[in-house]
């Protein structure tokens, strides 16, 4: 008899999978975004480890819990535990990949310049925000706690990403500290990396991918767009090409390909 496997799509825990074949040794670190959780890859992570893939999806400090242990937690804590989750991972692996959502992205930047990744996936990060409004959160911090999000209007696969329902103020102002501070370190990334960015995100703008590609020094980057696509691209309507193109990306690492001339193309 043949047992089918049941694979778990919504779930805020952690997850670690052993790879596989000719890619076992290609170690896949991914990390979440600002108030999300690792069920952001859980459909992605699927897709690599049966490409044979080692997959670690990361849970943040204060994230995949509850906002109240969140306020708690800033950029220091989430940075720390992903330079031990890669360093975990580099120890079983002989080359490791970093996938960032959103501040996940900012994250793998910055860990990109501190250790030796053999490759980023950059997904939505931001550099320019859609809203202004967060540069109030330096003020608003000493007020008020908490803002509540706007409700989604109906249910689809971004329910999946299981973020809260409220942003904790305090954690906004970590989060821009951060963001300040990966993008003074762009020129230093050096790494192959591939952008990603939904041309319908309501969050982050899309020049940020744009400024991205200019300023990292990497010598093979890529950047692409998908015009259906909201902030949460690794769960919207283009996902499945999302992560061909991603599979692809990965794979295309295999082979010592520094030197190729950057390219940069648009959906």
């Amino acid at each position: 008899m043949v047992t089918i496997e049941s694979r778990i799509y919504k779930s805020t825990e952690p997850f670690f999978w052993s790879g596989s074949g000719d890619n076992q040794e290609t170690g896949i670190l991914m990390i979440h975004g600002f108030t999300g959780s690792p069920s952001e890859f859980r459909r992605i992570g699927y897709v690599l480890r049966d490409e044979g893939y080692t997959i670690q999806a990361v849970k943040l400090p204060g994230h995949g819990t509850s906002p109240e242990e969140m306020i708690r937690t800033g950029w220091t804590d989430w940075y720390g535990h992903v330079l031990e989750s890669y360093d975990e991972l580099a120890a079983k692996c002989k080359s490791v990949v970093v996938m960032g959502h959103s501040m996940g992205g900012l994250l793998a930047l910055k860990l990109a310049v501190e250790r030796r990744a053999a490759g980023v996936i950059s997904l939505a990060t931001p550099i320019f925000l859609t809203s202004r409004k967060s540069a109030l959160a330096v003020l608003l911090q000493y007020f008020i706690k908490y803002v509540a999000k706007k409700p989604k209007q109906i249910s689809t696969l971004l329910d999946e990403s299981c973020a809260y329902t409220k942003t904790p103020i305090r954690c906004v102002v970590s989060l821009r500290k951060l963001l300040k501070q990966v993008k003074s370190l762009l020129p230093q990334v050096e790494v192959p990396i591939w952008i990603g960015q939904g041309s319908k995100d309501g969050v982050v703008h899309q020049e940020s991918a744009a400024f991205l590609h200019k300023r990292i020094s990497s010598q093979v980057k890529e950047l692409r767009y998908y015009p259906e696509s909201s902030h949460g691209m690794l769960l919207d309507q283009e996902r499945e090409l999302i992560y061909a193109d991603i599979t692809a990306f990965i794979l295309s690492l295999n082979v010592a390909y520094y030197g190729v001339k950057e390219t940069s193309t648009a959906n």
